[in-house]
Formats: structure tokens, sequence, C-alpha cells
């Protein structure tokens, strides 16, 4: 029996794929666009691959029927709205679509979980940036990215209370980690993979703004472990999940982080929340207790370790630093 993975070569997805695997799970991993057998091949346990488009129902109702898939962690998704906004149409089918022909797959196949990755974008009505989003928040959208993942918790919400699939949405929040260093600067991921390039490369980092920004920053190793302790407790009791450090950290705490894990980086940040809010909206932290309630399952990595941990592992993969 098996775990299927959507995403299983994105950011988070890749991640969670690892630790399914360790914890001695079999897992079938979809994927589209993207293969890198590199990183395929470095998996060890048993994982098959598939191809799919999460956007064409037969598509998705082809992989689904797999006797051998038992339940079901959907990470694959249009990631921000950097991208969607520039293709509403096909992230709708990606974020709204996919979900639910996955659900109704879960219903049909009596899967026995369903775990739906959504984000904190949902809320993009805060003011007080400093106050803990809770888990009992009304949720708020503006755009293309945060409205398709909404609809999906509702269809997520609607299986569960409907027909009883064990479904739930985890909302995370700011992920870094590896392996995600991207090529060319990407502001919606934030400052952490962007700095620790330039500072292992030993180049001094000079912005001129966006020292004032705050983010809940969380490691990806958190975020996998949290996802899949989800899928496995016997107590899945709630809906809704946050899953996140708990504490936003500003540029400067990520500058200091840095500093911390490649001794001699030279980083000097202006005022201001730009360019980090270019493409979306400063908020509170993730908070709640569900998922401590429900699974045991509470972040391991302080900002400090993440960030150190990340910088050893860029260490060890140098082509992700040169600039």
């Amino acid at each position: 029996m098996s775990i299927l993975i959507t995403g299983g070569m994105g950011h988070v997805g890749y991640e969670l794929i690892k630790h399914a695997l360790r914890a001695g799970e079999d897992v079938i991993a979809q994927y589209h666009t993207t293969f890198r057998k590199k990183d395929a091949d470095a998996l060890v346990g048993n994982v098959r691959w598939v191809h799919c488009n999460l956007s064409n129902p037969a598509d998705v109702e082809a992989m689904s029927k797999d006797p051998n898939v038992t339940g079901c962690i959907h990470t694959a998704a249009v990631p921000n709205d950097m991208v969607a906004r520039n293709n509403p149409g096909e992230s709708i089918m990606v974020n709204i679509g996919a979900v639910g022909s996955l659900l109704e797959a879960a219903r049909l196949y009596k899967w026995t979980r369903f775990i739906y990755v959504s984000t904190g974008s949902v809320f993009q009505n805060v003011t007080n940036f400093n106050a803990p989003i809770f888990e009992d928040a009304i949720p708020f959208t503006t755009n293309t990215y945060s409205t398709t993942k909404l609809s999906g918790e509702v269809l997520t919400n609607l299986y569960r209370t409907q027909f009883n699939v064990s479904a739930a949405s985890i909302r995370i929040s700011w992920v870094y980690g590896p392996p995600l260093v991207p090529v060319l600067r990407q502001n919606p991921r934030g400052p952490i993979p962007l700095f620790l390039k330039y500072a292992l490369a030993g180049i001094p980092i000079k912005e001129l703004r966006g020292g004032d920004f705050a983010a809940s920053y969380t490691y990806v190793a958190d975020v996998a472990a949290g996802l899949f302790a989800a899928y496995k407790t016997d107590n899945l009791n709630n809906g809704i999940y946050h899953l996140g450090s708990g504490a936003n950290y500003s540029t400067h705490d990520v500058a200091a982080a840095v500093k911390e894990a490649v001794p001699g980086s030279i980083i000097s940040i202006g005022a201001g929340t730009e360019p980090w809010t270019d493409d979306t909206r400063m908020r509170g932290p993730l908070a709640g207790d569900n998922l401590f309630k429900d699974t045991g399952f509470k972040p391991h990595y302080s900002l400090s370790e993440g960030v150190k941990d990340f910088a050893n592992w860029m260490r060890s993969n140098p082509e992700t630093f040169k600039v």
C-alpha cells in the first residue's frame, strides 16, 4: 500500500517523499513538467514516479485509481501570485480542479486520508502584523493565488463534512530550505535563499529596502514532518491546521542568522518592506495548537538552526551558490 504525494519534484513534495521513505512508507510520486533524475536517484526506498497533468481530470483519474494508493498528501500547486496571476485559467484548473478530482478519488476508492496543503496567503486583510493568526480566523482573499488556494480548502471541507472523507487542510507559510535555491532572484521565496547564496559566494549583500519586512519562515524539514504526522495520526479531529514557526522574523533577523551560518558575511539592509511585498502581503504568524493536540508534532528548527542546516546543505552542493 502506498501514499500518493503530488508535486514530488516540488520544494515541499520532494522533502516529504524523503521523510515518508525514512519512515518506511511506499510512495507513489506525481510530477508534471519537471523531473530531476539526479534527485530521483538519490532517494532511498520504494518510490515510483508517475507523470500526471493535474489540470486534466482524466490524467488524475488514471493516476488515482491505482489500487496501491491508500491516501494522498497533495502538495502540488501553482505556487504564488507572481505565477498565478499571469495564467489564472491554468491556476484554477490546477489549484482547484485537481483538488476536486483527488477528493473525488478519495471518496470513490475509500482512501484512508487526504491532506491538502494550503497557505497562509488566504489571510490577505491582516493589518496587525505582530498578532498571531489562529486556526479559527476568517480567511480573506484578494488575488488569484490566495483565492484558488482557499477554494481548495472549501472543497476539502465539503468532502470531510458531507462525504466522510478523512481530510484536512494544512496551511504552511514562507517555507525555506533545500533543495530550493532559485537561479534568479524570486522575491516571493523570501530573502533566506538569496542571502545564503550570495554570502556563500563571498559577495557582499546590499539591500536598499526590505529591513522592515517580517514573515514566519518555516524550515522545509519541519513542514514535511508536520504534514506526515497529520497523514499518519489516528486523531484527525480538525479540518484546519496551521503549520509554522509561530513567530515572525524580520529581514534583519534573517541577516543575523545568515551571518551566524556564514561567518564573515557582509549584509546591509535599508528600511521598508519592498521588494518582499511586491507579490505578497505581510501578515502575522500562523499560530494554533490543533496540530500538536492531534499529532503531538511541534516544529524542531529555530530560524538560526534552519539557516545553518540550509547553509551546510548548500556547501555540500556548491553549484547552488554560483552567481
